[in-house]
């Protein structure tokens, strides 16, 4: 299977669409509304979403196109097969940058990328993709200049739906580490910088 990730751009709103709409949720369809949206706002509506067909679908459409959803989506054999949502931490408003946990001094004044979501095709999950997107992630945050990487899954051992931040194990085999544990889930970080 040859795979290819690329980085999501306003020209690829109609890839991003089509792998929501159509390819990431068959076998789990309740989610098909997602849109990777969760992260990028406290209320599930506002005012501008008022008549809209699909407000969700209308939305990420839009923040697509103006650069607030950010991440990789990976192609199997030029098909969309995986998404990862990857973003600097300030782009994700209340749901991170008021989070207490993440407010210490360690992450303070430094910039931070924060890894979100990961969804590959029913079809294609164990094969690597996952992988393949986080090492692409963990590549130009370095390259860009970040400090840290951040990263949110689960702790529990659960179904690949549970994991949707990712499990733990695939940070760890890229030099993550367990920074904080909470309840349900942890914060797992690493050091781009070395410090």
């Amino acid at each position: 299977m040859d795979v290819e990730i690329r980085r999501l751009t306003p020209d690829l709103v109609e890839d991003y669409l089509l792998f929501f709409d159509h390819v990431a949720f068959t076998d789990h369809p309740e989610w098909s509304q997602c849109y990777c949206l969760h992260f990028h706002f406290e209320n599930a509506w506002d005012a501008e979403d008022e008549g809209l067909d699909n407000p969700w679908r209308e939305r990420a459409a839009r923040f697509v196109r103006e650069g607030k959803i950010q991440g990789y989506l990976a192609y199997a054999d030029g098909q969309v097969a995986g998404w990862c949502g990857a973003n600097d931490r300030t782009n994700y408003h209340t749901r991170l940058t008021q989070r207490k946990e993440l407010q210490d001094r360690a992450s303070r004044g430094k910039r931070v990328k924060s890894i979100v979501c990961f969804t590959v095709a029913p079809a294609l999950r164990g094969q690597g993709i996952a992988t393949q997107l986080l090492a692409r992630v963990c590549e130009d945050a370095a390259r860009e200049g970040y400090d840290l990487l951040e990263a949110y899954p689960a702790q529990d051992r659960a179904d690949c739906y549970v994991h949707h931040h990712g499990p733990p194990k695939l940070y760890s085999k890229f030099g993550f580490y367990v920074y904080k544990k909470r309840r349900r889930d942890c914060v797992m970080r690493r050091d781009l910088k070395g410090n």
